[in-house]
């Protein structure tokens, strides 16, 4: 992205519904510019998927980065296989953080179908292995770069506003 893009950047952060206080909130009020939507994961694919376009059609600048973490990575995912060419063009990077392991499926099998258009990064804690192999599969068939944090999983309790995944969404912008 250019440095004259940042000026025009909104960060939407969708956060998982059924969380306690977490990063993503300190996120929400130390970006100038941001968007927030949330999902929980016992709503249908259909509701995150109106859920994402009602945030997405609401924000009016040119270039959005993503930040997304459980149910709400999958609500992304969700919005983004049925998103058009000209809205994907709009995202710069995308990050998801531990999307639930249990994705529901429908007719379309769209959690397996999305792929990102952009640099992305699927972020999952540490120490879980299990969970490693898992994101290593999702990672490949979404297109996106794992990395572990250096947090232990999970990484909704991470406090004081996750440093680690705002120098990684700061170093996807600026690369």
């Amino acid at each position: 992205m250019q440095t004259h893009e940042l000026e025009d950047l909104t960060l939407l952060l969708i956060r998982d519904a059924d969380e306690a206080e977490m990063w993503i909130d300190r996120w929400a009020v130390s970006y100038p510019t941001v968007c927030t939507a949330e999902a929980a994961a016992q709503q249908s694919i259909a509701d995150w998927q109106r859920t994402i376009q009602t945030a997405f059609g609401s924000i009016v600048g040119r270039h959005i980065a993503v930040a997304a973490h459980g149910a709400g990575a999958a609500a992304f995912l969700a919005w983004l296989y049925q998103a058009d060419a000209g809205t994907l063009r709009r995202i710069g990077n995308i990050i998801l953080v531990e999307p639930p392991t249990a994705l529901p499926d429908d007719a379309e099998h769209t959690l397996l179908r999305a792929r990102c258009p952009c640099r992305a990064a699927l972020v999952i804690g540490s120490g879980d292995e299990t969970l490693r192999l898992w994101a290593e599969d999702k990672a490949r068939l979404w297109h996106t770069r794992l990395l572990t944090a250096p947090q232990p999983a999970p990484l909704s309790s991470v406090s004081g506003g996750w440093q680690w995944g705002m120098k990684l969404m700061q170093e996807m912008l600026l690369s």
